[in-house]
């Protein structure tokens, strides 16, 4: 159960980490600056949880 767990959060954070590069790439960054910045900061903060869960 553990292991679905952290498979799942990895999984979230890929996808975050996807929806940052495409509003990257379709979005000037003037458009979407503010939902990439919040974006990068929950996706960081997933990572530091998955390190610390490991």
């Amino acid at each position: 159960m553990e292991q679905n767990k952290k498979d799942l959060l990895f999984e979230q954070i890929n996808k975050l980490n996807e929806v940052i590069s495409t509003l990257s790439e379709i979005f000037s960054q003037e458009d979407v600056a503010d939902e990439i910045n919040f974006s990068s900061v929950v996706s960081d903060k997933l990572k530091d949880f998955h390190k610390e869960w490991q």
